[in-house]
């Protein structure tokens, strides 16, 4: 895989040039991937409820305690989305830059 090649090139922390070590590497990469299809799921979920909710309004007489019950999930789909990057945002400042240091900002 390409990307196993590239992560290869890059050495270790421990090394001269104070790169990122391949371990680290994938398992950033991983855990990013993880959380990208989490956070796609939640949106996803959302714009279902969403759609369901435009249709619950549309019947005839509009069944309004269902579009409360989608309006719940998608604001907790929202939320679940929110947290999601917000832990992928934390493990990220964790990673050490090229310099061997820790990327908080």
């Amino acid at each position: 895989m390409l990307a196993d090649q590239h992560f290869r090139l890059e050495g270790s922390v421990s090394d001269p040039r104070g790169q990122v070590s391949l371990q680290t590497s994938a398992e950033f990469v991983r855990t990013y991937n993880e959380r990208v299809h989490e956070i796609v799921d939640a949106i996803a979920a959302a714009v279902i409820n969403a759609q369901a909710g435009l249709n619950w309004l549309h019947a005839e007489p509009p069944d309004l305690d269902q579009v409360r019950r989608v309006l719940n999930g998608i604001a907790s789909d929202g939320k679940r989305a929110s947290e999601i990057v917000a832990r992928l945002r934390v493990h990220m400042k964790q990673m050490p830059t090229p310099d061997g240091r820790t990327a908080s900002r």
